[in-house]
């Protein structure tokens, strides 16, 4: 994996502002921002897959950016409907709980461990679905269908086939969001163009790593 040119790839497209302000800018529209984010994830991941030199997004694939990110936030809202259902029940016990204790002091010792077993569960899930989700959206670049990316016995396989390269990109998942989090530092706004740019990267690693993988002996 070549990490230094997934870092500086952008900046080798002389109109890498342009892309980057624009979704930027897309990251105040709730929904809209998130989905071109993913898009732009996706579309540069499949670029570099298939080899292409410049995968850089253009500003005339925004079509193909929101298309992508779409299919994106519908494989992440699959995968991460158990983490969605715990939360909706556990919120559901804790409103009944408020609203139980009536004009009474709500019952803090029973709010306090509900929220502590919605952690101590949302934490290992979390763990786990974050690595699947990676690689159910490398089988989506790798193949253009959301089935493909949800058939979880597949994706299992190959985290199994390929474990090493998978954890790693999940890793450096976590450094490209620590990356994109270090806009805020200088300025609240400078965020939304720092999660752009970590945003591309990621998507850069996840391609070379479907690659790596799709090339490996024991895909053969």
């Amino acid at each position: 994996m070549n990490l230094t040119h997934a870092f500086s790839f952008v900046f080798d497209d002389p109109d890498w502002w342009k892309l980057i302000l624009v979704i930027g800018l897309l990251q105040c529209i709730p929904i809209i921002g998130q989905i071109a984010l993913l898009g732009c994830i996706l579309l540069t991941a499949r670029a570099v897959a298939q080899g292409n030199p410049q995968p850089l997004p253009r500003l005339n694939q925004l079509g193909a950016v929101l298309s992508d990110g779409v299919y994106g936030l519908l494989i992440a809202i699959v995968y991460y409907l158990p983490i969605l259902a715990i939360v909706c029940i556990l919120s559901c016990i804790l409103v009944a709980t408020i609203v139980s204790s009536g004009n009474n002091e709500p019952q803090f010792g029973i709010i306090f461990s509900l929220m502590f077993c919605l952690n101590l569960l949302l934490i290992p899930l979390i763990l786990i679905i974050q690595p699947l989700l990676i690689i159910g959206s490398g089988r989506y670049i790798q193949t253009g269908s959301v089935t493909a990316a949800l058939q979880l016995g597949e994706v299992v396989a190959l985290l199994r086939r390929n474990p090493a390269e998978w954890l790693v990109l999940w890793l450096l998942s976590i450094v490209c969001n620590f990356v994109g989090g270090l806009g805020s530092i200088i300025f609240i706004v400078g965020s939304l163009f720092t999660t752009v740019y970590a945003a591309l990267v990621f998507g850069h690693l996840l391609g070379q790593t479907v690659r790596q993988v799709a090339s490996s002996p024991s895909q053969q």
